[in-house]
């Protein structure tokens, strides 16, 4: 039966019976179609500059063979491919295998690209070795692409031909050509490297303006740069191109360590790897604005300042919702501002009782010019409803109404109608979609709890890293122990607790591979650090345990 190849019967390889396992445990249907992912790729990544002239050689090479090579990301996508012929091509593309396509062993099972990945080792998969039923009449052979000085995966070549055995000529074949791959990848780091350090020089000749080029392992500044900025304004800038392709700008105005408001226009450079100039320029001195080439559409905190700032002048009631943590009742304090407002929380009906809270509700109703905030208004018993209804429909004559609810999909159908009835209804993101405006955040707690406090660039990029479900309650917390056990005014990545020390190179690991780091750190605590028993759960091999940990900065 289809899904029970490695239960028993025949002998079958160590490494597949495993492979086998985290299949099952992943939940793939042995019947399912290959998925692909429609997100646009990078067509000018690092690997598929270097893998193009070596991928054009192999073509040339496996004519007429009947075979075709795959290369995959880190992700374990499909992001090129090649064939002998336009039959194998056909062949292979009726399975589902085309560029997009996910190999990742939770998506497909054991396969040449995903077990590979998952080993950190070249595998040979034969036909019925692979879980999916689609691909048992393919037989292939996977070899990770690793980066010469990093040795982190970049990606994973795949031979595979429609035959039961696979050719044992492929193993040194994909070999050489994964060794190709990996000696351009080195020199195509020198080459992003002159680029970033070329578009720094053709702008930092400007004494008025700071100029900074950032790059995973290069830092330069001009001296302007050397005086205004802190290593803490490194962080920040790296955050506002995150989300930029090459050859992209951003213009925003920024709050740097110091406290001074800049305008940053900040250009990622194309074939840099990432990298990017940053021209930033305080606002004390007026000179005509950098140009925006882009527009952007505005952050979640810029959204949510401009949202406030027209709540605070409307009379209509407004609804405040976001996930508990996030901020609710300092933005309904933010829209109150100086006027005098009456504040219920119905948690607290729990405590003082149903007529007791109504009563406090309908008194402060009294006072047609004040203001009544309603906070956790979900928690209203539907008793209550038509009352708090009642104030909202007549919010414009007096008093006016704000209520603080959690998120707008999670409200109950009779709550969900009250904020509907808000003229004017404001969202807070969580912390964990604002990631670019961490560091400002971060730096805006911090000055709360004591103002001669700075944070690291390192200690920054570590919070970014974080997901932060308790949103900015959460981050508070974590400031306030690191602000409590510091060993000076500078809070470094060693100060935060031990769960949110992040490293940069974690903060710029992929979704997938900080799922992958969250599980071993996860079945190494189970384990109480015992990293053979921890392999055994994670159902890889002690060598495979340590090769991750090392490639996902796991310190143990």
């Amino acid at each position: 039966m289809s899904g029970d190849f490695a239960d028993g019967g025949a002998a079958v390889r160590p490494e597949i019976a495993l492979s086998w396992k985290r299949s099952r445990l992943s939940g793939v249907d042995p019947a399912a179609a290959i998925a692909v992912d429609d997100e646009e790729r990078d067509s000018e990544s690092r690997l598929l500059r270097a893998a193009g002239p070596v991928l054009d050689e192999v073509s040339q090479q496996i004519a007429g063979t009947g075979f075709c090579v795959l290369l995959a990301d880190r992700d374990c996508r499909v992001v090129a491919s090649v064939y002998s012929d336009a039959t194998v091509q056909r062949t292979i593309e009726r399975l589902g295998v085309i560029n997009g396509s996910r190999f990742g062993e939770e998506d497909a099972g054991t396969n040449a690209l995903g077990t590979p990945l998952e080993m950190g080792r070249s595998v040979v998969i034969h036909g019925e070795e692979h879980f999916l039923d689609s691909l048992k009449g393919l037989s292939c052979y996977g070899q990770p692409i690793l980066h010469p000085v990093t040795r982190r995966v970049e990606g994973i070549l795949d031979m595979t031909g429609v035959v039961a055995q696979a050719n044992p000529l492929f193993a040194p074949f994909l070999a050489r050509a994964a060794a190709d791959i990996e000696k351009r990848l080195l020199e195509g780091s020198k080459a992003s490297e002159q680029r970033l350090v070329d578009a720094f020089q053709r702008v930092s000749h400007q004494r008025h303006v700071a100029v900074a080029a950032i790059g995973d392992d290069i830092l330069l500044s001009n001296r302007t740069a050397l005086d205004l900025l802190d290593a803490a304004d490194h962080a920040s800038l790296r955050s506002l191109v995150i989300d930029l392709n090459p050859d992209q700008s951003r213009l925003v105005t920024v709050e740097l360590a110091s406290g001074a408001l800049a305008r940053v226009q900040a250009d990622r450079i194309s074939g840099a790897d990432g990298g990017a100039v940053f021209l930033v320029e305080p606002l004390q001195r007026e000179r005509a604005p950098i140009r925006r080439n882009i527009e952007r559409a505005p952050s979640p905190g810029e959204r949510l300042r401009r949202d406030l700032v027209r709540a605070r002048t409307s009379k209509a009631a407004i609804s405040i919702s976001g996930e508990a943590g996030s901020g609710r009742t300092a933005a309904a304090s933010d829209v109150v501002g100086t006027v005098a407002a009456k504040w219920l929380d119905a948690t607290r009906i729990a405590f003082v009782g149903r007529e007791q809270w109504v009563t406090d509700l309908v008194r402060a109703s009294r006072d047609r010019a004040g203001t009544i905030v309603i906070e956790q208004v979900q928690l209203i018993p539907d008793s209550v409803i038509p009352v708090v209804t009642e104030l909202v429909d007549a919010s414009a004559e007096g008093p006016r109404i704000v209520l603080t609810s959690s998120p707008l999909p999670d409200l109950p159908p009779t709550i969900a109608a009250i904020v509907s009835r808000c003229a004017s209804r404001i969202t807070i993101a969580p912390l964990r979609e604002r990631s670019v405006e961490i560091p400002e955040l971060a730096h805006a707690v911090l000055e709360s709890i004591g103002p001669d406090l700075r944070l690291t660039a390192s200690a920054v990029e570590s919070l970014a890293a974080s997901t932060w479900p308790g949103n900015l309650a959460e981050l508070r917390v974590v400031l306030a122990a690191a602000a409590a056990g510091r060993a000076s005014n500078r809070i470094d990545v060693a100060d935060l607790p031990e769960q949110y020390r992040t490293t940069a190179k974690v903060s710029r690991l992929a979704g997938r591979e900080k799922a992958e780091r969250q599980a071993i750190i996860g079945a190494l605590k189970d384990c109480g650090g015992n990293k053979v028993h921890a392999s055994a759960q994670l159902g890889i091999s002690r060598s495979t345990l340590y090769t991750r940990m090392r490639a996902l900065d796991i310190t143990v």
